[in-house]
């Protein structure tokens, strides 16, 4: 047989993990070798040009990985598949294993769903596939009129590597993803990581070949998609000794490594490693949701908040790593008060990046199983985000979204950090307040760099100093970027600005760009031929005005 196995990605740079891990499966664990290929797409890309290239190929099974970011779009090209050319048809993946009945009942073009563990419930169906459905685990399929659903297995086993020649041939420098362990220590309403009945490792030295594998592949971010890195702390301590240890020799310096982690539960010998480890070779994600502990306990999430705040600036402390925490709005229990005050802890450890996200409501979730405990409104279509809840009103929610918006572009993107400082520091301005109003003001406009700078003094010079927060302002458009050009509302006529900007040029880097801040009797300097930091900004340095006019 001829058999494809496909996944649209959410953008071209994310490299999926899942169909490979399905090819690894059926070269292990198939009686017969069939010809299987890989075929990605993105959800960007036109998907009846997409479905038409499957259909030249000429499947006897196409085979689909499912989320819900691509749900919708994966539907489409099925359709316009079975359209097309009589092929087997099945679905797998998170966003059909937990409606597998429905499925089969609302898209009649869809044949199979697949519940489980891919690696091997992928290669059993097609063992099977002209012969005993009922045996295939996680099986759901239709029988003279009815749906059957067969359950599934438990697996104990680590997987084949899905890390094969073709992987890396069409890899092409995306991220890659890396896979160490499977199932989730917690229990959150909102998951679905879970579910799994245990929490297993695979093998730690495939683990440590398989690191290697992709360091040298030409990528420059491995993420494990492991949901707790540091559930088991000797074993990530070991693989984090293992990179630290190969970095700049086995593994290139510009390769860095994504974890998620829980951060009130790291021990201080994983600490201890994490600060040795050489400048940018880690990534950290840490998801609070919240800092309400009384909200985490009725999601099931139990964390010690004062530990994970004491964790998270430690680990800015080193300077070496770039730190991403998570917050979700709209989870049972938490009202705007409450969300506000989580916020503003968040904003105030100062991480690289804070994310606002919103609740999800995912086929086989608690929160979804569950309304009467978990009672809230939601969005029919993926990603099935909250709309509205007892604690959120839908004008909330709404208000929220423009804030997630301004704190992505003033924020996240490292652009006006100077400004923020100024505004929550010195005017005393909440954080969350800044993000709410301002966003509101905006509402979601796009609009060039320069454009947006402008429309921040605009907003907020009648609250401050103008001509501080212009100085502000200023210096963080230079950080920002070495082509950026700064409005005309915010330039002044400086006699100074001339012989200081001959002065730097010539003496100290031609790269270098000033500005003139009269409200401190200071220049300021931005060499833009050097990186960027850990906030995604170039690095700005201050000098006294009287200490430097006697040079120039």
């Amino acid at each position: 047989m001829k058999i494809i196995i496909s996944c649209l990605n959410s953008k071209f740079v994310h490299a999926s993990l899942s169909p490979w891990c399905l090819l690894a499966g059926l070269r292990k664990f198939c009686a017969v070798q069939h010809k299987a290929i890989v075929m990605e797409n993105t959800i960007n890309g036109d998907m009846l040009s997409f479905a038409q290239k499957i259909t030249d190929e000429k499947p006897d099974v196409l085979a689909f990985s499912c989320y819900i970011w691509n749900i919708t779009k994966t539907l489409e090209v099925c359709r316009a598949v079975k359209e097309r050319h009589n092929c087997i048809i099945v679905l797998g993946g998170p966003e059909v294993a937990y409606r597998q009945r429905d499925v089969l009942s609302k898209y009649d073009y869809i044949d199979f769903v697949l519940s489980g563990e891919g690696e091997w419930s992928f290669p059993d169906f097609i063992n099977n596939i002209n012969g005993k459905l009922s045996s295939v685990s996680g099986l759901t399929y239709r029988q003279n009129g009815e749906i059957i659903s067969v359950p599934e297995k438990e697996y104990t086993d680590t997987p084949p590597s899905p890390y094969c020649d073709e992987f890396f041939s069409a890899l092409g420098g995306r991220i890659t993803y890396i896979e160490t362990a499977r199932g989730c220590p917690y229990r959150c309403a909102f998951c679905l990581s879970g579910r799994c009945s245990f929490l297993r490792f695979f093998d730690l030295e495939r683990v440590k070949r398989d690191i290697l594998k992709l360091a040298v592949s030409g990528t420059q971010t491995v993420k494990f998609v492991d949901r707790t890195f540091n559930a088991n702390v000797s074993r990530a301590n070991e693989i984090l000794t293992f990179i630290k240890e190969n970095y700049g020799k086995e593994i290139p310096e510009n390769v860095c490594f994504h974890f998620e982690i829980a951060g009130d539960i790291l021990k201080e010998s994983t600490l201890e490693i994490l600060e040795q480890m050489p400048v940018g070779a880690v990534q950290l994600e840490i998801g609070m949701q919240s800092f309400n502990e009384e909200v985490l306990r009725i999601i099931n999430r139990k964390t010690d908040t004062k530990k994970l705040i004491h964790n998270i600036k430690k680990l800015l402390s080193f300077n070496n790593m770039h730190i991403h925490i998570d917050l979700i709005a709209g989870l049972t229990g938490e009202n705007l008060e409450s969300f506000r005050n989580s916020f503003n802890i968040g904003y105030s450890l100062k991480a690289h990046m804070l994310q606002l996200g919103f609740l999800k409501l995912l086929y086989g979730a608690d929160m979804r199983e569950n309304s009467e405990k978990y009672p809230c409104s939601f969005s029919d279509e993926p990603p099935y985000e909250i709309t509205s809840n007892p604690w959120l009103s839908a004008d909330e929610i709404k208000m929220l979204k423009k804030a997630e918006d301004a704190l992505d572009r003033l924020y996240n993107s490292g652009r006006f950090l100077y400004t923020l400082d100024y505004l929550t520091d010195e005017i005393g301005i909440s954080p969350f307040d800044i993000f709410c109003e301002f966003g509101n003001k905006v509402d979601g406009n796009k609009m060039q760099l320069s454009d947006y700078a402008e429309n921040l003094y605009s907003f907020f010079s009648d609250k401050c100093d103008k001509e501080k927060l212009r100085e502000k302002i200023v210096c963080d458009l230079l950080c920002s970027s070495s082509s950026v050009q700064i409005p005309d509302v915010l330039k002044i006529n400086e006699p100074l600005y001339k012989r200081a900007k001959k002065y730097f040029t010539e003496n100290v880097d031609k790269n270098i760009k000033i500005a003139i801040l009269h409200t401190e009797n200071k220049i300021f300097t931005v060499n833009h031929g050097k990186p960027k930091n850990l906030h995604n900004r170039y690095e700005g340095k201050f000098y006294s005005i009287d200490e430097l006019q006697g040079i120039f």
